[in-house]
């Protein structure tokens, strides 16, 4: 009986703590994830997009970057087209509690553009390279991010 009383009474004062919002390294409150992993509505043009004509006297050739939404929320697919070469990638954006707004924005050097994303400060993280390297289309991976949570004994 005393060892059954006191198994009730730990359970009621287990049940009845308040749960406090956890907080990352900056102090920020983290919230639980709300977004959905799948959206209803997935959109038919691009949700972000670069373009450069190629420097071609005969041809109206041009190197394009076109990102598209996939039914799965963080994935999306890139389409490149330099000349009358076309390529697909995909890319995966890290959930950060927030929905994820990919911008394509023009690299340092001439027929280049970085693929990237921003974070839940609006800052711009890039993420891959997209270039033309004597006549070559290359794809390369500038950073990789992922979303983790860490517990601190006390």
């Amino acid at each position: 009986m005393k060892y059954c009383s006191l198994f009730l009474l730990l359970t009621l004062f287990a049940c009845n703590q308040n749960t406090k919002n956890e907080r990352d390294a900056d102090g920020n409150e983290i919230v639980n994830d709300t977004i959905a992993l799948e959206r209803k509505v997935v959109e038919n043009s691009p949700v972000a997009s670069f373009s450069e004509k190629v420097k071609d006297p005969l041809n109206d050739w041009r190197f394009s970057v076109d990102v598209y939404e996939t039914k799965s929320t963080f994935d999306f697919l890139v389409k490149i087209k330099y000349k009358e070469l076309d390529a697909e990638d995909n890319i995966k954006i890290p959930n950060f509690g927030i929905m994820p707004k990919v911008e394509v924005r023009k690299g340092k050097e001439e027929q280049s553009c970085i693929i990237g994303f921003l974070d839940k400060k609006g800052e711009f993280k890039e993420y891959k390279l997209v270039q033309v390297k004597n006549q070559e289309l290359k794809i390369s991976t500038i950073k990789h991010y992922a979303r983790t949570l860490y517990k601190v004994k006390k």
